[in-house]
């Protein structure tokens, strides 16, 4: 399971992108973590219609999120004010969750155990 921070640094070749290229085969990412990459390569000064193509040209299964993932996330929510964790990453980590994947991310936030995902990082010490 892709976040962002995942997609990001291996369209702009950051470091520890290596390791997302090597999960990539076998991952997935939530529609909203593939807007959020999109808006956030966008506004970095990707020209969109190019950003779309590179997203699209990865591959990967865009899981939609739907009303039973919304309902999933329910207990996630307290995770935006204790640990400023975005609605992206939350719907990252819930995707994640439900289909029993481990996250692919640089938060190191998302190490803390209070939300119940096998969390992954494909670079240490950094946020993303």
């Amino acid at each position: 399971m892709l976040d962002s921070s995942a997609v990001i640094a291996l369209v702009r070749r950051e470091p520890g992108w290596e390791k997302v290229e090597a999960a990539l085969e076998h991952s997935v990412i939530s529609a909203v973590n593939i807007t959020e990459s999109m808006t956030k390569l966008i506004r970095q000064g990707g020209e969109p219609r190019l950003v779309e193509r590179l997203l699209r040209d990865l591959g990967l299964e865009v899981i939609p999120w739907d009303e039973e993932l919304a309902w999933a996330s329910r207990d996630l929510c307290p995770l935006a004010w204790t640990n400023s964790i975005s609605f992206a990453d939350r719907a990252c980590l819930t995707l994640a969750r439900h289909l029993d994947l481990t996250a692919l991310t640089a938060d190191s936030e998302w190490k803390k155990p209070s939300h119940g995902v096998r969390v992954s990082m494909f670079r240490e010490g950094r946020h993303k």
